[in-house]
């Protein structure tokens, strides 16, 4: 399975490139095992790929029936609220740091139930409980589903 994954992430990007990745690992019924990821990262997207699946997807091999792998290709700060009400939430993920980065929250591109950028923020505060100021940062990724047999 590592090595599948590997492979569909070559074909998104060079694995030696240090981009954000997010894999979601799914059941028969279609229903959500997990999901992990990071935004930024100094690390390798090889390494990421590894560290997921030896910290994670290994433990829940024998449930996984499909994978999505979302690459971060870009990510903006974007706190201008004229400008986030604009962008297509389907396109668009959102990763909201409150204060000194201490906590924080994400929510990737097309997640089903999010069709404004607003219900994304409120969902975001909500589920991690950022109750201050935030950032807020925009990023597009790189999508790809693998179907396990």
């Amino acid at each position: 399975m590592l090595e599948q994954i590997k492979a569909e992430l070559a074909k998104l990007v060079p694995l030696e490139s240090k981009n954000g990745l997010f894999i979601s690992g799914f059941d028969a019924e279609d229903k959500l095992l997990f999901s992990n990821g990071v935004v930024k990262t100094d690390r390798s997207i090889e390494t990421l790929a590894q560290n997921f699946y030896t910290g994670i997807i290994s433990k829940q091999a024998t449930k996984i029936k499909k994978l999505i792998l979302d690459v971060v290709i870009n990510i903006k700060l974007e706190n201008d609220p004229n400008t986030l009400i604009q962008l297509p939430i389907q396109e668009r993920g959102l990763f909201l740091v409150q204060g000194d980065g201490q906590n924080s929250g994400v929510l990737l591109p097309n997640t089903k139930g999010i069709s404004t950028i607003q219900q994304g923020l409120t969902a975001i505060k909500q589920k991690y409980n950022l109750t201050n100021q935030v950032s807020v940062f925009v990023f597009q990724t790189k999508r790809s589903t693998i179907s396990m047999t």
